[in-house]
């Protein structure tokens, strides 16, 4: 491993102070030591920032830790700010709240230059903690499932002088940029050897956390070229009201078709649906989590959208 490229791992943080002790201690023990860590902290307004530096000051490091205080507000914007200073020839990602094997940055290293990839990634096991996580977790990443994630990826510094950086999003940015690197023809390889995992909460742990999250992920979105999404929703719930004022009767079979929807859509994205599948309960607990996450979303596209009008008004 002596002719591996440098790399710098860069990890965003906001409000991650009962997390980032447990973090800085797993990067620590990693086989292969980075040339640098950098932190960005995307202006925290607990104690994460002084509890970094308070780390980095009593621990007799082998790396090179820095606490870049940046103003981005976004996971997307805070890993494109560690990037632009960052001197690795490597690039490699981590988040707050994930744990991951102890030779995660050798493995990854190792099949970087090994396959001459452009980048690699391990991929995430989804699970979650309480019922309503779990069935949060169904309608997005699916339980008990696998996907390929850029925390724990690394990635040549090469690629993002061909397609740019991550965008500076608080949800989508890592999916926009995946495809922007298959677009551009770049090779990415998949280690299922890495497996990163959330140490608690998946997604969301109570209804309002689950309704809340769905508006902030979702009012950034307006106005991408790559999603119509905001406005099928926008649309399809106009739809829904006048179907409820014009005929009681389609209305009740738009109800029961948008619930077998999302079973189908939690169906096929969880690995093991059976856990909802065996309890009556907890079908209703599912149906209610996804009908909650819609009106989350609805809300913050139609915010989005508001907000887009109004900015483009008070520019004309």
């Amino acid at each position: 491993m002596s002719q591996t490229p440098s790399i710098t791992i860069v990890v965003p943080y906001y409000n991650e102070q009962d997390n980032l002790e447990y973090l800085l201690d797993q990067l620590a023990a990693q086989t292969l030591q980075p040339k640098e860590v950098i932190l960005v902290n995307s202006g925290s307004t607990d104690a994460s920032s002084a509890l970094v530096e308070e780390w980095i000051t009593n621990n007799d490091l082998r790396t090179t830790f820095k606490n870049l205080n940046a103003s981005t507000k976004t996971p997307g914007g805070s890993k494109s700010a560690g990037i632009k200073v960052a001197s690795g020839d490597l690039l490699a990602f981590m988040d707050c709240g994930l744990t991951f094997p102890t030779n995660w940055l050798e493995s990854q290293a190792h099949l970087l230059t090994s396959t001459g990839a452009d980048w690699v990634s391990g991929v995430c096991h989804t699970s979650g903690t309480t019922l309503i996580d779990k069935s949060a977790i169904a309608h997005t990443y699916g339980y008990k499932s696998s996907r390929p994630v850029i925390p724990s990826s690394v990635i040549r510094r090469s690629v993002f002088g061909r397609i740019g950086v991550f965008k500076d999003l608080r949800a989508g940015y890592d999916a926009e940029w995946a495809r922007a690197s298959i677009r551009a023809g770049l090779r990415r390889e998949i280690n299922p050897n890495v497996i990163v995992e959330y140490k608690s909460v998946n997604f969301a742990d109570t209804l309002y956390s689950v309704f809340t999250k769905s508006l902030r992920y979702a009012k950034p979105s307006v106005g991408r070229n790559d999603t119509v999404v905001p406005y099928v929703y926008l649309v399809g719930s106009i739809v829904a009201v006048l179907l409820l004022i014009l005929s009681p009767v389609l209305s009740l079979i738009l109800a029961a078709s948008y619930f077998a929807a999302r079973l189908t859509i939690a169906r096929r994205k969880s690995r093991e649906f059976r856990y909802f599948r065996t309890s009556p309960f907890r079908i209703v607990v599912l149906l209610i989590v996804g009908l909650v996450m819609d009106f989350g979303k609805l809300l913050g596209f139609s915010l989005g959208i508001i907000t887009r009008f109004v900015g483009r008004r008070s520019l004309s």
